[in-house]
C-alpha cells in the first residue's frame, strides 16, 4: 500500500507541474524521464507509476481537474481532461452454472488468463457470446501485442506511437473475434483504453486486408471473484459507437454466472 500511495504523490507532483505551466490546456504530456526525474529510484518500472484501473485509484488532483491518464506508447503519456473510465452497468441476468472440467491448473494458477481459460474450459464463453455451450469456439492464449492509432477525447485528436497492449485471450469463431480484459477483483469501474486499444488492434489488420472486412471485433470484459462464500463470472459485452471515439462506449449485454463446484 505503501508503494501505491507514493505513486499516486508522484504523478500529483507531475501534474501540478504541468497544470500550473499550462492551466487553460486540455493535454498536458509528460514521459517515463520525467516520472523517472520525480520518482528517483523508488520504481524500477517508470510506467508503473502511471497505470490505474479504476477511477478510485487516481491521484487526487486528477480527479479534482477532471484528468486521467491516456498512454502514448513508447514512454510518451499524457494527462487528458475528459472521461477514462467507464461504470459498469448493473447485472440483472444471473445464472446458476455447474459445467465444468476438473482440471488442476485453474486450482494452482489465479491470473487473469487462467480465469480466461477457465471461463471457455467451462463453457461459459460459448453460452455467453453465442448462446450455444456445443458452439467450435478457438481460444488463443495472452499476448502481447503492437498498434498505433488516432482518437479523440472531446475536440481533442490524438496520436499514439507503437503502443504495447495486453490482451488475457482471444476467442475466434467463424466471422468473429472476441478479445477479452479479465480482472480477478471486482472494481465499480474499468479503464476504457484496455478494450478501445484491442478494439483499434484488429481494425488495424482488417485495414491490412489480414482479416477479413466482414469480421466482426466483439469486445469481452470478464471479472471472476473466487472466494468460500463467492465463486462468480460477470460478463459485459461492449462496444464504440465511434471507432475514434473512446467515450463513445457503450453496453450491448451482461450476465453473471453463480458457479457450482
Amino acid at each position: 500500500m505503501a508503494k501505491e500511495s507514493e505513486k499516486r504523490i508522484a504523478i500529483n507532483k507531475i501534474f501540478e507541474e504541468l497544470h500550473k505551466k499550462s492551466p487553460q490546456s486540455n493535454v498536458l504530456r509528460f514521459d517515463n524521464n520525467k516520472v523517472k526525474e520525480v520518482t528517483g529510484v523508488q520504481f524500477r518500472n517508470q510506467f508503473d507509476a502511471t497505470k490505474y484501473d479504476s477511477y478510485k485509484s487516481l491521484p487526487h488532483l486528477l480527479k479534482k481537474h477532471g484528468f486521467f491518464i491516456i498512454h502514448l506508447g513508447q514512454g510518451e503519456h499524457a494527462f487528458v481532461k475528459g472521461e477514462g473510465f467507464h461504470k459498469f452497468e448493473e447485472v440483472t441476468d444471473i445464472v446458476d452454472w455447474d459445467k465444468f472440467t476438473e482440471n488442476y491448473m485453474d486450482k494452482i494458477s489465479k491470473s487473469e488468463a487462467q480465469s480466461a481459460s477457465t471461463a471457455f474450459n467451462d463453457q461459459i464463453i460459448h453460452d455467453f457470446l453465442f448462446d450455444d455451450i456445443n458452439k467450435d469456439v478457438l481460444i488463443h492464449t495472452a499476448r502481447r501485442a503492437k498498434t498505433h492509432y488516432s482518437f479523440k477525447i472531446g475536440y481533442e485528436k490524438l496520436d499514439t506511437g507503437i503502443l504495447q497492449i495486453e490482451m488475457d485471450a482471444v476467442y475466434e469463431c467463424g466471422d468473429t473475434i472476441v478479445p477479452v480484459e479479465v480482472k480477478n477483483i471486482e472494481h465499480d469501474d474499468f479503464e476504457i483504453r484496455q478494450l478501445f486499444s484491442s478494439m483499434k488492434y484488429f481494425e488495424m489488420w482488417k485495414e491490412k486486408g489480414i482479416i477479413p472486412q466482414n469480421m466482426k471485433i466483439r469486445l469481452l470484459f470478464m471479472i471472476r471473484v473466487r472466494k468460500k462464500e463467492k465463486n462468480y463470472y460477470k460478463m459485459y459485452e461492449y462496444r464504440f459507437k465511434d471507432k475514434n471515439d473512446p467515450n463513445s462506449i457503450e453496453l450491448i449485454k451482461c450476465k453473471k454466472y453463480k458457479i457450482k463446484r
